[in-house]
């Protein structure tokens, strides 16, 4: 198989093919970064197209998700039990890391049709994610651990309004806070050594956009502050310096992904001229 040829026309049911949808989705990611193709080559419909939403068994994965998430907060509202929020954050790491094998299958192709290069150094890859990534994620982490901490020695200053002690409640948070900091290594680490796939100068800009744009489209740690944080699941009457020091850990985590995400986009904003197909 030529890789450098376009996608099209042909059948995207035979293996190892795009799919019409995903070379719809590189076309127009390409073009949103100033690249205007017809039929994008092989190897960027396979990479690109296979991080879209809709991409192969992607649709039923969501459907399964979108049912439990939607189930899940009336069950734990009507039985009363501890974790609502924790399980949301269950299901979106979950959801996340199935999202992100599928995309690594379309990965495993497109290596076998270009040989993958050798992996970058630690270094520069970490440089290419951004260090406003890795700094949001170790603050997230970290900062939320040591509110758990905090929070299982001053709970027995309060009484909770449920049937069971706020120890089990901050329990399953921190439970859920692990996952999703489990979650975030699993994307994270991968992305830091894989392997460059690339053909030329134009798949290599590609494959550097597309290894710093995967922490935030498959590892949001912001999003686990927001859902799995732990002092918010005890019924205080007053914040008290802990909850007010707990807002100001879910703001600073929300703004450095978002300035993270926010340089991202501007340091990649456009492509360099290449061969990107016809």
């Amino acid at each position: 198989m030529i890789v450098r040829e376009p996608a099209l026309p042909v059948d995207p049911r035979l293996p190892g093919e795009p799919t019409v949808l995903e070379v719809g989705w590189t076309r127009l990611w390409l073009g949103k970064r100033g690249v205007l193709v017809w039929l994008p080559t092989r190897l960027l419909a396979l990479r690109v197209g296979g991080r879209a939403i809709g991409a192969r068994g992607t649709p039923a994965y969501a459907i399964v998700f979108a049912a439990l998430w939607s189930f899940s907060a009336p069950f734990f509202k009507e039985v009363d039990l501890p974790g609502k929020a924790a399980s949301m954050a269950l299901l979106f790491a979950a959801f996340q890391v199935v999202r992100w094998r599928r995309t690594q299958s379309r990965e495993q192709l497109a290596e076998r049709l270009t040989g993958a290069g050798p992996p970058l150094p630690l270094r520069v890859a970490a440089k290419q994610v951004g260090w406003w990534f890795l700094s949001s994620t170790a603050f997230t982490f970290v900062g939320g651990a040591a509110l758990c901490a905090a929070s299982f020695l001053t709970q027995p200053q309060f009484t909770g309004k449920h049937w069971y002690p706020p120890s089990v409640e901050i329990g399953v948070h921190t439970f859920a806070l692990a996952a999703g900091a489990g979650a975030t290594v699993l994307v994270l680490g991968r992305v830091l050594r894989a392997p460059v796939l690339a053909e030329d100068e134009a798949s290599r800009a590609v494959d550097q956009v597309l290894r710093a744009e995967d922490v935030y489209r498959f590892a949001p740690c912001a999003v686990y502050a927001v859902l799995a944080l732990p002092v918010f699941v005890v019924d205080w009457a007053f914040p008290g310096w802990l909850g007010w020091s707990a807002l100001v850990y879910l703001v600073t985590a929300v703004v450095l992904q978002l300035l993270g995400w926010a340089a991202v986009r501007h340091r990649y904003r456009r492509l360099p001229p290449g061969f990107y197909g016809r």
